[in-house]
């Protein structure tokens, strides 16, 4: 019945009623078949951005982690080149009595060689070792030139010179040099071998020629 109305009725009429037919068609195939499939399609792109970032991030900490591993692989190998210059323990007594050969061989008069206690730090310790001389200039740059050249590490933190009325020209020099030991993460406080733990090491004897 509305079918041969449709084909009965005036061409105009048909070609309004087509359109109307189209309009319903598409609108019906947007809603039905194409929206469906572009909101997959606007789901899938934020899928593929967010994979995008997370492979961009990934390469960035990848690239990240080999650098850091350069500079770890890097520092570590600084770190063992150190160890090999750092006294350990047991040397400590022999480096004490090569410095104090040192003070003696280039002339320097020692009233004072007094090993200090160890200053725990991050992995090492830190050795102080205090003494108070009299020299001259020359004796004393001597004096510390040599200690630079000590295979084991030896260095000066802290001096004071005060002039001596005499004609000899000499000087008071207060020096405090300092040696380092290795100590890895956990390990005990170190102990003079054949001391009770905690106490004190023994000091070295003076070096000859001391007033």
């Amino acid at each position: 019945m509305a079918f041969e109305i449709i084909t009965q009725a005036p061409r105009p009429q048909k070609i309004v009623f087509g359109v109307i037919l189209l309009v319903v068609l598409l609108g019906g195939g947007y809603y039905f078949l194409l929206a469906p499939k572009m909101a997959e399609v606007s789901r899938l792109r934020d899928q593929r951005m967010a994979k995008q970032t997370e492979l961009d991030n990934s390469r960035q900490l990848a690239a990240s982690l080999a650098r850091f591993k350069q500079e770890a692989e890097a520092l570590r190998a600084r770190l063992e080149t150190a160890k090999e210059r750092l006294p350990s323990e047991k040397e400590i007594p022999g480096l004490y009595r090569q410095v104090s050969e040192l003070a003696y061989q280039t002339g320097m008069a020692v009233s004072l060689f007094q090993p200090r206690s160890p200053a725990t730090k991050d992995v090492y310790q830190e050795v102080p070792i205090s003494i108070t001389a009299e020299a001259g200039f020359h004796q004393l740059g001597t004096f510390l030139d040599r200690i630079a050249r000590l295979p084991r590490i030896v260095n000066l933190t802290d001096i004071k010179i005060t002039g001596i009325s005499r004609p000899t020209g000499t000087i008071r020099a207060d020096l405090t040099l300092a040696t380092y030991v290795f100590r890895p993460e956990g390990a005990p406080p170190p102990t003079a071998p054949g001391a009770r733990p905690g106490a004190r090491p023994p000091a070295p004897p003076p070096p000859r020629g001391a007033r």
